[in-house]
């Protein structure tokens, strides 16, 4: 199983690609990156498309899990929520058959056993994760890691 995790902001995203379980993940890959400022919007979103088409056709990836804008700052950022849907385009349109979900972080600490946020933190202190920044690369870590099996 290889999952593929995703924060986008409005002018940035931070992907963290992974493999195995929940309990023995191996990373396989990561990067954060940011838009090109010369661009306008509509090619700057022409060439995030293309940096998760390119993810997608070098990796044997099984799920793409994002995590979602809150229901609360939906209308605050909505160019951040731009990224998010031409992200789902690109996966649903992708010729190999790859799930994708978006989920705000309650469902993420569910689908990780998390009882609090705490553990969240323990997580991200696994060997695989203490290269990443935390300010960069956690949620898109905990994306990936819960679209891993539990076991």
């Amino acid at each position: 199983m290889i999952a593929l995790g995703i924060r986008c902001w409005k002018d940035k995203f931070s992907f963290v690609l992974v493999s195995g379980t929940q309990k023995n993940p191996k990373l396989i890959l990561s990067n954060h990156l940011k838009l090109p400022t010369n661009l306008s919007r509509p090619e700057q979103l022409v060439w995030f498309k293309r940096e998760i088409k390119e993810l997608l056709d070098t990796n044997d990836i099984d799920c793409v899990i994002f995590k979602a804008t809150e229901t609360i700052s939906r209308s605050k950022d909505p160019q951040r929520g731009e990224l998010e849907g031409v992200l789902q385009e690109t996966v649903f349109s992708h010729p190999k058959n790859t799930t994708i979900q978006g989920r705000i972080k309650k469902q993420l600490f569910s689908k990780t056993n998390a009882r609090k946020a705490r553990y969240l933190g323990e997580l991200l202190e696994m060997p695989i994760f203490t290269g990443l920044s935390k300010t960069k690369y956690e949620d898109a870590s905990i994306a990936a890691l819960s679209g891993l099996p539990k076991e």
